[in-house]
């Protein structure tokens, strides 16, 4: 089989938190331009009430919503990206406002997040998380959308869904098995062994891809997929063996300072047909190597 061949198989979007600081309108011509299907969308950028609009506009330049990002995606904060508010409760309401907003769009999924322990007490704060999950899931049900916890590695603040079977657990204490499914980032899975995604392969509704550099400065430095350490082409063909067939979805992190991590030549910086060309065309080298011969 060869290298194009094999790409060609896959189902590969960007996530437009890759493509930080581009407005909605310019992703439109972009994306396509560049041979890409799938957008993932993040909903700070969706301003105004124009979601039908948006919507039939994201139909006719040949794009699919795949992994949609709520301004408040759990009830907990985590990192940087989705700090505010603070309070619990007014998070949730947002939060499933915002599953209901993203049902126009027909997303893959929308994305959810449990967050990190409060006050140092887990138990507690887990057990808000799953009734919190089990009320989101109701609002998804009936918005016909599917949700997608994502397994997030612990940082200084800890996190509640550090592994695939946390991300299972919870979804299963929720009561909402498939209503929600596990979304991976091979960022934070890099110690997860690869038989749980096999092992969970059913549950698994998306996969996102990015790398490390050995120099890498932390959460908001990542790089371009199979330019790292990080097995990207394992976490493929683990899940590709396993069946499936679903999504890729590149997501850098390549903070210009917007978030006070500045790193050098941010790709956030770069021209976006220069970060959609390249990230695709790394991608789709690493996928052809990780399912030759499948």
């Amino acid at each position: 089989m060869t290298e194009h061949a094999s790409a060609d198989q896959a189902k590969f979007a960007v996530s437009d938190g890759t493509t930080y600081h581009a407005p909605f309108i310019d992703e439109l011509t972009a994306y396509p331009a560049a041979g890409i299907r799938g957008i993932g969308l993040w909903e700070h950028k969706l301003e105004g009430d124009r979601d039908r609009e948006r919507a039939q506009a994201l139909a006719e330049a040949g794009l699919h919503a795949t992994f949609c990002f709520p301004l408040t995606p759990g009830i907990f904060t985590g990192n940087g990206h989705f700090a505010h508010p603070k309070d619990p409760d007014a998070r949730l309401q947002i939060l499933k406002e915002s599953v209901a907003r993203f049902a126009v769009y027909q997303p893959e999924a929308v994305c959810i997040l449990a967050g990190a322990p409060q006050g140092g007490d887990v138990s507690e704060s887990r057990r808000r998380v799953v009734a919190a999950f089990a009320e989101v899931a109701e609002v998804a049900k009936d918005a016909g959308v599917r949700l997608a916890v994502e397994v997030i590695s612990p940082g200084s603040a800890g996190s509640l869904c550090q592994t695939i079977p946390d991300a299972a657990n919870l979804i299963a204490d929720a009561g909402a098995e498939g209503t929600i499914g596990v979304l991976l980032d091979n960022w934070h899975i890099a110690d997860e062994p690869l038989e749980n995604i096999t092992g969970y392969i059913d549950a698994i509704y998306g996969i996102q891809v990015c790398d490390r550099a050995s120099d890498s400065q932390g959460r908001f430095d990542r790089a371009l997929p199979g330019t790292g350490e990080l097995d990207v082409e394992g976490v493929i063909r683990a899940a590709h063996a396993a069946g499936y067939r679903g999504w890729y979805e590149l997501e850098i992190f390549s903070d210009d300072g917007t978030f006070g991590e500045p790193v050098a030549d941010s790709m956030w910086q770069w021209p976006i047909d220069r970060l959609l060309t390249e990230g695709k065309t790394s991608f789709e080298s690493v996928y052809a190597r990780a399912t030759a011969g499948q």
